[in-house]
C-alpha cells in the first residue's frame, strides 16, 4: 500500500519541489478523487476539472504540506467542498443530498503489500477483488475509503454525510461477505487439493 510512501512524497514535495513525487501522488490520488467527484457531480468532465484543480492548488501551496496530518482526508474534504460549490455557483439544487453511490460505477482493485502478496495467489487475489467488487456500492466506497485509502471511520461518516455507526455498520456488513467469500474460497481450495 501506499501509505509507507506517502510521508516521502509529501516532504519531497514540500522541501524540494519534486515533480516526479508529486506525479506519484497525482496518480496515486487521481482516480479516486474523479470517482467520489463524479458520484457528487454526476459529470465526470467536470469530477475531472474539480480534482484536477484540487490537486494543482496543493501543489501550488506545496510548502504547506507537512502541516496536514491526513493527506487523503484532507484532499476528499477539498474535492467535496469544490464539487458543491460548483453545484451551487451553477444553481443545482443541492448534490451532496441526491448524490447516490449507484453511480460510482468505479471497479475498485484493492492493493496489497508485497509481503501480502507473495501469500496470495493471483487466482485468490482476483476471487477476493470480485467478492469487494459485489459489495453493494455504499459499502464498498465505505470499504475502500477505510481500508485502501485510511481514513477513519470519522473521516468518512464526514466525507459522506452519515453517522459513525452507519459507517461501522456498512463496514461490519464489508467484513462479513468478505469473510464468507473468503470461507467459500477456502472451502474450494480443499476440495480441489484433496
Amino acid at each position: 500500500m501506499y501509505s509507507q510512501r506517502l510521508p516521502y512524497l509529501i516532504q519531497a514535495i514540500a522541501h524540494n519541489s519534486d515533480e516526479q513525487a508529486f506525479e506519484e501522488l497525482f496518480r496515486i490520488y487521481y482516480p479516486a478523487l474523479i470517482s467520489y467527484a463524479s458520484s457528487i457531480l454526476r459529470d465526470s468532465y467536470v469530477a475531472e476539472e474539480i480534482c484536477g484543480d484540487v490537486l494543482f492548488n496543493l501543489w501550488q501551496n506545496r510548502k504547506t504540506l507537512p502541516t496536514i496530518k491526513n493527506i487523503s482526508h484532507y484532499l476528499y474534504i477539498s474535492v467535496k467542498h469544490a464539487a458543491i460549490s460548483h453545484t451551487r455557483s451553477r444553481g443545482y439544487k443541492e448534490a451532496q443530498k441526491n448524490t447516490s453511490l449507484n453511480d460510482v460505477g468505479e471497479t475498485l482493485t484493492y492493493e496489497l503489500s508485497n509481503h501480502e502478496l507473495q501469500l496470495i495467489s493471483k487466482e485468490t487475489l482476483k476471487e477476493l477483488n470480485t467478492a469487494i467488487n459485489q459489495l453493494p456500492d455504499r459499502c464498498r466506497l465505505i470499504f475502500k475509503l477505510i481500508k485502501e485509502d485510511g481514513l477513519k471511520y470519522a473521516e468518512v461518516a464526514q466525507l459522506l454525510d452519515l453517522s459513525v455507526k452507519t459507517v461501522e455498520n456498512q463496514m461490519s456488513i464489508a467484513i462479513k461477505k468478505l469473510a464468507a467469500a473468503v470461507n467459500h474460497m477456502l472451502e474450494a481450495h480443499k476440495r480441489n487439493a484433496s
